[in-house]
């Protein structure tokens, strides 16, 4: 069987891949959520087990995933490092905290693996970075298998997670952010919201196709769009003037600092 501690909105994306890939049944699903409301949701809607109890999927699971917040990751590890058996796989999800603080808590399982999804990975469009420095090749094959049902996964360095973290887990509010910007500005000159937003959306989407399936560079295609003297080389006189770039690779950096300060009080710990 499967466990999964928490059962949330990620918890929730995880169990729905799982189930759609056929990989596990819904009565090999095992998950425990504090949460009464939630607890009943689950069951209704995926028809897996559920519990209050971590220990009690610990207990019933070889391979654990734990879907906690950072937050409230120390507390789960002191509640079930007694009850970690040797056979087991653990999979953390929660940001910022380095297999280091892990292997802790956990240092009898024979595997122990280190997450990085994404929100997209409700709707199976997950980038997905995992990395791990105890493993076994067949748990590792098991694991992907796991994750591939939500996205795509690339395995990772452990030292590239805050990167990570910040390009893709904080990405897709910066990604929004410029979508919105997009849409207002079809707003400010007479578009629908509706409109605008169903054009923009189809922009990047035909956009990231057209970079994944031909294997344009990004300069190919500014090259590709942009003609002597018309609309689209005035455009990007602004946005060079105005230093985008430079602004969204100091955001990106800024979020990165913000995950390894994060990692730092988990080593200290």
């Amino acid at each position: 069987m499967i466990g999964i501690i928490g059962g949330g909105m990620m918890g929730e994306a995880i169990i729905s891949g799982i189930l759609d890939s056929k990989l596990y049944s819904p009565t090999q699903i095992f998950v425990s959520e504090p949460i009464k409301e939630r607890r009943n949701f689950l069951k209704n809607r995926y028809g897996i087990n559920v519990t209050e109890n971590n220990l009690e999927v610990v207990n019933n699971c070889r391979i654990l995933i734990l879907s906690v917040k950072p937050q409230n990751i120390e507390e789960v590890l002191k509640e079930i490092s007694l009850n970690v058996k040797e056979d087991q796989i653990y999979i953390s999800i929660a940001a910022g905290v380095p297999l280091s603080y892990l292997e802790k808590y956990l240092n009898k399982a024979k595997s122990i693996f280190r997450i990085m999804p994404n929100l997209p990975l409700i709707v199976k469009k997950g980038a997905i970075a995992i990395t791990s420095n105890k493993y076994t090749e067949d748990d590792l094959d098991r694991v992907k298998e796991i994750f591939t049902s939500l996205g795509e996964l690339w395995e990772i360095p452990e030292k590239y997670f805050n990167i990570v973290t910040a390009l893709t887990g904080s990405g897709p509010a910066f990604v929004s952010l410029i979508l919105q910007g997009f849409t207002l500005a079809g707003v400010k000159k007479g578009l629908s919201y509706d409109l605008a937003k169903s054009l923009t959306l189809q922009l990047f989407s035909g956009v990231i196709g057209l970079i994944k399936e031909k294997d344009y560079s990004f300069e190919d295609l500014i090259k590709k769009t942009s003609s002597p003297g018309g609309t689209t080389i005035m455009g990007l006189e602004e946005f060079y003037s105005e230093g985008i770039i430079g602004v969204i690779m100091k955001s990106i950096s800024k979020a990165e600092e913000r995950s390894r300060e994060i990692e730092e009080i988990f080593k200290e710990v």
